[in-house]
């Protein structure tokens, strides 16, 4: 077996080291080759790129970024070419994604895309270029299957792999000591995005935050894992003159959450896996004006935090754009952090979310979809 993969983020790059691994049960000899992160190298995937080429943000920020991403998609275009893969593996990433995709349908290779684009949240006339370029789609929420069912595209639902994360063992109690966090203070995890472009935008306010939460509610500790798409000396630095000390974690997102007893993220995957962890959150984001404008007059859905997607209903509040601010942040901090009546009725929530998300072993049933079409 001979597959070409692509993720382009870091949400990306644990999906493609999941489905590396499901894969090779019973291909121990696949030669899976493309781009992907770490994760998917230790893995034994053979990178024509690293995951950090491909950061880009936003409508408007995204210009910039064009002449590398068109170099990249035409190197991967031939690679297609050059390498003749069984089929080509797409995770996520569509503006990258469908462009390879239609390359590879063209050329008679299959397409797989691994967790939709949010169609079901924005921009849904994809659906018709996916129609047209993608052979399989494998979705994570069982919403998306009926929308690709609608429209005729060949979709298996597998559940949501972060289901499997959640029975893995919950004990902190290392962890913490590791970073020498204490058990008789609260600990507030602060996670601004895995690209860089959402870290600067993100990362100044919330650290302005932690000095005005601390004058509300007496010494915390306060984590922030860094995830391997940032420079971790640019977050350091950033850190170092925060008045509240800051403790950088590299590349242990969950275990930070687990540890937690309450967060600040930035709007994407990393929400959902800190729903599942049961832990009381808040989401943040914000973009360039422009950006924030086109994504509201594109957007089909009330919210942008995917637990409150999945609840139909704000569990978790969503301090957007204007109310991304310190005085904001402070008073939500403020609130996740000592009232028990609103932590208790938002972990209620939370427990909600999980069944709504189907069964474990997505990434082996994925691959299972995998092998069949190849077959």
């Amino acid at each position: 077996m001979k597959l070409m993969m692509v993720a382009g983020e870091v949400s990306g790059d644990i999906h493609g080291a999941g489905l590396i691994r499901s894969l090779r049960e019973n291909h121990e000899d696949a030669d899976l080759f493309g781009i992907g992160g770490k994760k998917m190298l230790a893995e034994g995937f053979r990178p024509y790129f690293m995951l950090d080429t491909m950061q880009a943000h936003g409508f408007v920020e995204l210009a910039g970024h064009l002449p590398r991403l068109y170099k990249i998609l035409w190197r991967m275009r031939d690679a297609l070419e050059e390498e003749r893969p069984d089929a080509l593996i797409l995770i996520d990433y569509p503006g990258f994604n469908l462009k390879l995709a239609a390359y590879a349908r063209a050329k008679g290779i299959p397409v797989v895309f691994f967790n939709s684009p949010q169609i079901w949240a924005w921009r849904k006339g994809r659906l018709s270029t996916i129609k047209n370029v993608v052979d399989k789609m494998i979705v994570l929420f069982p919403f998306e299957e009926k929308i690709y069912q609608q429209a005729g595209v060949d979709v298996n639902w597998v559940g949501h792999p972060l289901l499997d994360e959640v029975q893995q063992e919950n004990d902190s109690s290392t962890f913490r000591e590791s970073y020498g966090l204490r058990d008789d203070l609260p600990i507030l995890a602060i996670a601004p995005g895995s690209r860089p472009s959402e870290m600067r935008r993100h990362l100044p306010t919330l650290l302005r935050a932690l000095p005005e939460i601390e004058k509300k509610i007496g010494k915390f500790q306060c984590i922030l894992p860094v995830t391997e798409t940032l420079n971790y000396d640019e977050v350091r630095n950033k850190t170092e003159s925060s008045a509240v000390p800051v403790t950088m974690v590299p590349e242990q997102f969950i275990e930070s959450i687990r540890a937690c007893d309450a967060a600040v993220i930035a709007s994407g995957t990393a929400s959902l896996q800190t729903g599942l962890a049961l832990k009381p959150f808040v989401i943040v984001y914000h973009v360039a004006p422009l950006t924030y404008l086109i994504a509201r007059l594109l957007a089909d859905t009330k919210y942008i935090g995917l637990v409150n997607v999945l609840a139909d209903k704000e569990i978790v509040p969503e301090l957007l754009q204007n109310q991304f601010t310190v005085s904001r942040i402070t008073d939500v901090a403020v609130r996740l952090l000592q009232d028990q009546d609103y932590r208790g009725t938002m972990i209620s929530e939370l427990k909600k979310i999980g069944p709504k998300l189907g069964e474990t072993g997505a990434y082996s049933k994925a691959a299972k979809c995998i092998e069949h079409l190849i077959n």
